[in-house]
């Protein structure tokens, strides 16, 4: 009884250092938290087989969420809006869900559509993961443990359609930081084809990364406005993180077709102008 004992506490000790080192890897000394990027750990055997598993619950209150549909990323090209490259079959009555894929490091969200429907744009009233971006490494013969809170989306998606989906030999590599240069870890950065910048953007970037490193894929070269932000719904909201290229009058950035533009760096502080809710397709 007592080896039995011993063995337990040495399992739950080597399971907090696993949790506790994935954070310390994802979030290096001297980067910008955010609510919307985090990592998660914890694992249990797999029997032979590789994946993810967990449950997908409502944020307020706790309640498992049956029907939902849990997405996969390899990368964040698509923002984490396109189609993912695995889908969970929907959550039970419990709200569990258990996927296979290859070991490697990915990106998890979880949305159920009113509709029913696996994929398609997200509209008001649907369920989702907010902007948090869940990040998790799957190790050979072992199930990752990812439990989502998801939430009713209110307002409508800011991109809609306006998402990369593919890599092309054009567009815009910069940081996203704080006001004191920290890296910002889960923004976006947004491009726009006039300084009018109070609207849907022309494209957006893929998600930054852990030092803030972001990219823009643009179908040809042009001249650009950027902006960047946190949240991919209805315009920016008091206290969100945003920022334009060039500061409070925005600069313009000229990218030749089959270049990148490099070294663009937005900083990024609250937002402090006027909120009306929902007004994401039109001038705030």
């Amino acid at each position: 009884m007592h080896n039995r004992l011993v063995l337990f506490r040495l399992a739950l000790v080597a399971g907090l250092v696993t949790l506790l080192s994935a954070c310390q890897t994802a979030a290096p000394q001297g980067a910008a938290q955010l609510e919307c990027a985090q990592w998660t750990g914890g694992y249990v055997d797999g029997q032979g087989r590789t994946g993810l598993q967990g449950q997908v619950v409502l944020k307020e209150g706790g309640a498992p969420l049956a029907g939902a549909f849990v997405n996969v990323y390899p990368d964040t090209i698509s923002n984490l809006l396109g189609p993912s490259q695995f889908i969970s079959s929907p959550t039970d009555a419990a709200g569990r869900y258990r996927i296979e894929v290859p070991p490697g490091t990915y990106y998890v969200v979880a949305r159920k559509r009113l509709s029913g429907q696996p994929t398609g744009p997200l509209e008001p009233g649907d369920f989702y993961s907010e902007h948090q971006r869940i990040m998790v490494r799957v190790e050979t013969g072992r199930f990752a443990l990812v439990d989502l809170p998801v939430a009713v989306m209110k307002a409508p998606m800011f991109f809609k359609t306006r998402v990369v989906d593919r890599e092309t030999a054009t567009g815009i590599r910069g940081v996203l930081v704080d006001a004191a240069g920290k890296p910002v870890m889960g923004g976006f950065a947004m491009a726009y084809a006039d300084p009018e910048m109070k609207r849907l953007p022309d494209f957006a970037s893929t998600l930054s990364d852990e030092q803030g490193r972001f990219t823009i894929y643009l179908p040809a070269g042009g001249t650009y406005f950027l902006a960047a932000r946190i949240h991919a719904w209805d315009m920016p909201s008091p206290g969100e993180p945003y920022g334009k290229y060039g500061g409070a009058t925005a600069t313009a950035v000229t990218v030749a077709t089959d270049r990148f533009v490099d070294g663009i760096r937005i900083e990024m502080a609250p937002f402090t102008g006027t909120y009306q809710p929902g007004k994401s397709k039109r001038p705030f």
